[in-house]
């Protein structure tokens, strides 16, 4: 089905190049013979670009094609620039043997993001530096040329990915947007430096220019290698938590991706949600600890001592999290995850507004992915149970602004929409013995898995 869904996207973005670029080559004004040896230049520019492409993620790659796909509208706004694109990226995907359906993609995403920026340069006033190499280029059209680009151009990739992996197209394009953010806003006089020196002085310089190419290149190769790491060590690091109970494998990823989505519909900024998704992430990191694993792996009741060591677990947890500086905004979220709204729960005992904003979005995804999975003792729950007893904790349990934030039916379904992506990508790991340990029967609880361990 996803397979059928990725050839849609691919399909509906290929139209949407072909339908721009024939609006581009009806309405623009048919390019001058400057304007096309500008194109033929740039051309073997990008092709060289896009060849000295780097990975992003295993299913998305990056480039510094950019530099010349953008300039060359500054050059050539017309269908020029197009064939620019077309050339380069086509060459690339030849070169590198891409299966059809992926290489008709990227040569699509990339020609609609050109004809986009082309034809908002021209609506905002901007021509031809080839006209006038004195001149400058519009300011207000450039920027929000080269803007427009960037937001197509990640628009496309974000929408495929998502749809070939079932992540949110809304929340994989904005941390996209993010991790380039400062090194797009670096290479904008770049690409002003590259079009101008190209209508001023022609080849020569504009070659010579070309050299710090790969300085821009090696940068985002090494940001986007810095955040992988990042983002690898933090899993590496709860998959060393979850391999001590195979059972809960996949939990803390699946409550990551709650915590996220409940913190957008409670109107969390995107910035702050992603720090509270990386704290959901790491909720659990204090069982990392040799002597939480035969408590884990304990078949039967807990005893009271048994216990107060699992409740232990936020408060080592949020320690160990401190020594990252990186992480030390994370430390409060992780510390009272298991704070009541009424005061009920630990480490501390506060309550309401005390609880951070992040803890009280932890908690109830927290919540969620207990009562939506299977447990030793019982099947999932179904979609209504589970709102049921979320709307029986709110005030009691949970923060009531939230709880109503996301019991409104378009929240809920997508609440619902996520956990049904996310048990699908992390399904829990089924073992025959029963976990007193964990059942509401073992513990004191107050409303169904009202304390997570």
């Amino acid at each position: 089905m996803s397979a059928q869904r990725v050839q849609r996207v691919v399909e509906t973005v290929a139209v949407g190049a072909i339908i721009a670029s024939l609006a581009m080559l009806v309405f623009a004004p048919t390019p001058t013979d400057p304007e096309w040896r500008a194109a033929v230049y740039f051309a073997g520019f990008g092709l060289i670009a896009t060849a000295l492409g780097y990975k992003t993620s295993t299913a998305t790659g990056g480039s510094i094609g950019f530099l010349p796909f953008l300039s060359i509208v500054v050059i050539s706004p017309n269908i020029a620039a197009i064939c620019t694109v077309f050339a380069s990226v086509l060459g690339t995907e030849l070169l590198a043997r891409r299966v059809p359906l992926k290489a008709v993609f990227n040569v699509s995403q990339f020609i609609f993001a050109e004809a986009v920026a082309v034809g908002i340069y021209r609506a905002l006033g901007g021509e031809s530096l080839l006209i006038d190499s004195t001149a400058r280029p519009n300011f207000w059209a450039f920027v929000a040329m080269v803007s427009a680009w960037q937001v197509v151009n990640k628009l496309a990739v974000s929408t495929v990915v998502a749809v070939s992996t079932g992540r949110d197209t809304r929340a994989h394009w904005i941390s996209s947007m993010r991790l380039s953010a400062l090194n797009d806003l670096l290479a904008f006089p770049l690409i002003y430096f590259f079009a101008e020196a190209y209508a001023r002085f022609g080849l020569g310089i504009t070659s010579a220019l070309a050299l710090p190419m790969l300085g821009i290149r090696q940068m985002y190769k090494t940001n986007v290698s810095l955040q992988r790491i990042n983002e690898e060590l933090l899993q590496l690091m709860v998959a060393t938590v979850e391999a001590q109970d195979p059972y809960t494998s996949g939990h803390s990823q699946r409550v990551a991706r709650y915590a996220r989505v409940i913190a957008r519909l409670s109107g969390v900024k995107d910035r702050a949600a992603e720090r509270i998704a990386t704290a959901a992430l790491l909720h659990d990191v204090g069982k990392i600890y040799l002597e939480f694993g035969p408590i884990l792996r304990k078949p039967g009741r807990l005893t009271d001592a048994e216990f107060e060591v699992m409740k232990s677990h936020s408060a080592r947890g949020a320690a160990l999290v401190g020594k990252v500086t990186h992480f030390e905004d994370l430390v409060p979220m992780i510390l009272h995850h298991h704070e009541a709204w009424d005061a009920g729960g630990y480490p501390h005992q506060i309550g309401g507004t005390q609880i951070p904003l992040g803890a009280r979005i932890i908690a109830l995804a927290d919540t969620v992915d207990a009562m939506s999975t299977s447990r030793p003792y019982r099947g999932a729950l179904n979609a209504e149970t589970v709102r049921a007893e979320i709307a029986s904790e709110s005030g009691r349990q949970f923060d009531p602004f939230l709880c109503d934030a996301i019991l409104r039916p378009e929240a809920w379904k997508e609440l619902m929409g996520e956990v049904q992506l996310a048990t699908g990508e992390y399904p829990v790991v089924t073992r025959r013995e029963t976990l007193d340990a964990l059942s509401p029967l073992s513990q004191p609880k107050r409303g169904l898995e009202a304390k997570q361990l």
